[in-house]
């Protein structure tokens, strides 16, 4: 007598019941050899029975009845093989037989990048740094001295959002592996805050040191675009154990819509971007060490070259006014 192994998959959770006796009843009823709960399955569901080598199910369910290979199931009795899908109502099930290979085991990487995430003291320690961004943040962007709970009152909305965040990875591994990935989860939301704006302070400091700012706008947009989402996918790889290409897609889906609203914003810099502006971005920020590759001019030789360029823009100007003078 062949030894099988039913699988039912309900709300995500998978149970399995070894199937040693045969015929074997399905459903809801206490005296049923596999006791499913669940509403909307009978209260006796299908009967598995085997005849010799073959084996055989029959529906039972007069109510939701049972499909088989996606088609509804009438009151005969039909032939199986293992291993074989069919699905009693909203439960999935599956007949394997007990000998049936098993997924690789996954080895928990506790080395190297992830492992620093998945101890509680980096997770505060990522946290009070960004925590400590935001202070600072809005210290500098404030004009006039304040008391701290001024501060304090326009930093909570962030602190709120990061825990927010949190609560929100962590319920993707709480529905995916059925534990909640509460230290993981603190540190690559607070991780979310803090990389785009340290990328972005790496990239004023490049502006002023290379007097161009399209080295800090890329540092700020490869943190946005590419940082972030593969962060999540790291998350997604190491707790939940999926692929990386299929992590890859569900980090993308998750951060679509701040993607979407990054888009915008990237849009509207550019749009004013060709505008006119009196202010070079990369002097915006300045360094106390006036640290730059590019050796600051005098003020003789500035006047000389602004000199030069307002002559020539104005000649230029004089000379299509006059063509369009000849031309009328």
């Amino acid at each position: 007598m062949a030894k099988l192994i039913l699988e039912t998959i309900q709300r995500g959770v998978h149970h399995y019941h070894k199937v040693d006796s045969f015929p074997v009843t399905v459903g809801r009823a206490f005296d049923n050899d596999v006791i499913i709960q669940d509403v909307t399955i009978s209260p006796h569901h299908v009967v598995i029975d085997q005849e010799g080598d073959d084996l055989y199910i029959q529906n039972l369910s007069t109510e939701n009845g049972t499909k088989l290979r996606k088609k509804a199931m009438g009151d005969e009795r039909v032939k199986i093989e293992a291993p074989t899908s069919f699905q009693m109502s909203g439960v999935k099930a599956r007949l394997l037989p007990i000998d049936m290979p098993v997924e690789s085991t996954h080895v928990k990487d506790c080395s190297g990048f992830f492992c620093i995430f998945s101890n509680p003291l980096w997770a505060i320690g990522l946290l009070l740094a960004t925590i400590a961004m935001f202070f600072y943040e809005r210290y500098v962007t404030t004009p006039v001295p304040k008391e701290i709970f001024f501060y304090l009152n326009t930093v909570l909305p962030s602190i709120w959002i990061i825990l927010g965040i949190t609560v929100v990875i962590s319920g993707i591994s709480r529905i995916s592996t059925h534990r909640w990935e509460i230290i993981p989860a603190i540190s690559i939301s607070a991780l979310i805050f803090l990389l785009p704006q340290v990328f972005e302070y790496i990239g004023h400091y490049a502006a002023y040191l290379l007097t161009e700012d399209s080295v800090g706008l890329w540092l700020k947009y490869a943190a946005k675009f590419i940082v972030i989402p593969a962060l999540i996918a790291v998350f997604i790889v190491k707790t939940i154990h999926a692929k990386w290409l299929p992590a890859a897609g569900i980090a993308v889906l998750v951060y679509s819509p701040f993607l979407a609203y990054q888009v915008l914003i990237l849009v509207d810099e550019l749009s004013l971007k060709s505008g006119f502006s009196e202010v070079p971005s990369y002097s915006q920020t300045l360094l106390p060490s006036d640290t730059r590759l590019n050796a600051t001019i005098s003020l003789d030789q500035f006047i000389k070259e602004a000199d030069r360029e307002t002559t020539r823009d104005v000649e230029q100007m004089l000379t299509e006014a006059k063509k369009k003078e000849q031309e009328s």
